[in-house]
């Protein structure tokens, strides 16, 4: 539960809301990211393809609404995106980039807390 607020808060700070149809699968990919990180080192077989299981869609579709996502993102929220991303982004970001972004930041602030 916690995490949810934390995802919630965090895609919010990006502009990400609940009307991109994105939404809920970038945050269930996230979910599952932070239960075990090493789903980021095959985001296509270990992120998209249960979250197309568990949304009822294809890879495809959650990969082009991530995307999207990432885009907007990009383009309109380049200054929140950096303060998370903790490092310089010359580059546009891609899908898999920004959910690393994400899950990272969010694994930063609860060890902080902790200590």
């Amino acid at each position: 539960m916690k995490n949810n607020t934390i995802i919630d808060n965090r895609m919010q700070n990006l502009g990400i809301t609940r009307k991109y149809k994105g939404y809920y699968q970038l945050k269930l990919a996230i979910e599952l990211a932070l239960e075990d990180e090493d789903r980021l080192c095959s985001v296509a077989k270990n992120l998209y393809r249960p979250v197309a299981e568990i949304c009822g869609c294809s890879q495809c579709s959650v990969y082009r609404n991530i995307c999207t996502l990432s885009d907007n993102i990009w383009n309109y929220h380049y200054d929140a995106l950096s303060r998370i991303a903790v490092f310089k982004l010359t580059n546009k970001i891609t899908a898999t980039d920004m959910i690393a972004i994400l899950v990272a930041d969010i694994l930063r602030s609860q060890y902080n807390n902790v200590s």
